[in-house]
């Protein structure tokens, strides 16, 4: 049987806006259900813990009890899935040194982006933030019953550049992957910024050494690059189904939050305009047989998703997905088995 290495990455955070959701809506439930199919086709996830979140977390835990709970819920799911062969790394998102919690309704209200990306912080700050997160997940993850090395990571809002603010970290927790490259994709915002336009969409895994979007063979780190599928023309059954996803509950997200919104410095790219990351929140049942079609054209796929996106419409048709692709191929989906 044919093998492809298909890793199925999610972003594990609340939403990152004026409203941030439950614990329970944006995390917990549906990264139980996805897991769930996961397990049933014998795969596994890669999942990036918004580390700061969870820093930020433990400090209102000693005065809200709602906090407290959360924060031994979140523990404990991430602790179950490292016992059952799953993968689990950091994510940081800078802007939550300025969240606001709200002990009443048991909420996060994060709307000051000065912080959101990386590189907006001090030197000083950068390294606080990154051993904040750090230590958080390895205390966390020390009641794991199996060994698990926390090196691997994603940025927030994939703002990985410029790397140097990243190297000496990497080196200093020994972290050799990461996962933030969205090939041919380029974006300047009010909030975050990268640009991975010299990477071609869909590249396989890669070296490199100071500029993630820049190959090197015997270069020190590992990039991961998140895939992309060029969109075919907008049908009438994709119309149809978006609107009717959007009315009824088997549609809707799981996420009970409201995103940030981000102002574009700059007009739409080429990649804005025809193409989409490959994604669970995003699989419709009309874009299955496009989905199909990618996979059997790649070795190498990725998915980046978010357990707050996604709808049980979402779920039954990923389940679809894997069944299909179970039965025609053996699938690899633990990045530390893929060789270079």
């Amino acid at each position: 049987m044919r093998s492809k290495k298909i890793l199925f990455t999610f972003d594990y955070e609340l939403f990152l806006g004026a409203n941030s959701g439950s614990v329970e809506g944006c995390m917990l439930k549906p990264t139980s259900k996805v897991v769930a199919l996961l397990e049933k086709f014998d795969l596994r996830g890669i999942f990036f813990v918004d580390t700061l979140y969870l820093v930020r977390l433990k400090e209102v835990a000693s005065k809200s009890a709602k906090a407290a709970t959360d924060f031994k819920l979140i523990q404990k799911q991430l602790v179950w899935l490292v016992n059952n062969g799953h993968c689990v790394y950091p994510h940081i998102h800078p802007h939550w040194l300025d969240a606001v919690y709200d002990s009443e309704l048991n909420t996060w209200s994060l709307l000051d982006l000065s912080k959101y990306r990386f590189h907006s912080l001090t030197e000083q700050e950068r390294i606080d933030a990154f051993d904040q997160s750090m230590d958080c997940l390895s205390e966390i993850l020390r009641e794991s019953s199996i060994p698990f090395s926390i090196n691997a990571y994603r940025a927030g809002g994939w703002s990985i550049q410029p790397f140097a603010d990243f190297s000496n970290l990497f080196d200093k927790y020994n972290i050799v992957a990461d996962f933030s490259v969205m090939g041919g994709s380029r974006r300047d915002t009010n909030a975050l910024s990268f640009d991975f336009s010299s990477i071609q969409p869909n590249s396989s895994p890669y070296r490199f050494n100071t500029q993630v979007a820049s190959k090197s063979p015997n270069g020190k780190y590992l990039q991961f690059p998140i895939s992309s599928l060029a969109m075919e023309a907008d049908t009438f059954a994709n119309r149809i189904m978006r609107k009717v996803l959007w009315r009824i509950k088997h549609g809707q997200n799981y996420g009970d939050g409201k995103g940030v919104k981000f102002v574009s410095n700059g007009e739409s790219t080429k990649y804005d305009l025809h193409m989409e990351m490959l994604s669970i929140e995003l699989l419709t049942l009309p874009k299955l047989r496009q989905y199909c079609s990618f996979i059997n054209n790649n070795d190498y796929v990725q998915f980046i998703s978010h357990p707050k996106m996604l709808s049980p419409h979402n779920l039954l048709v990923f389940k679809r997905l894997l069944s299909i692709m179970s039965d025609m191929y053996q699938i690899e989906s633990d990045w530390r088995k893929i060789t270079f």
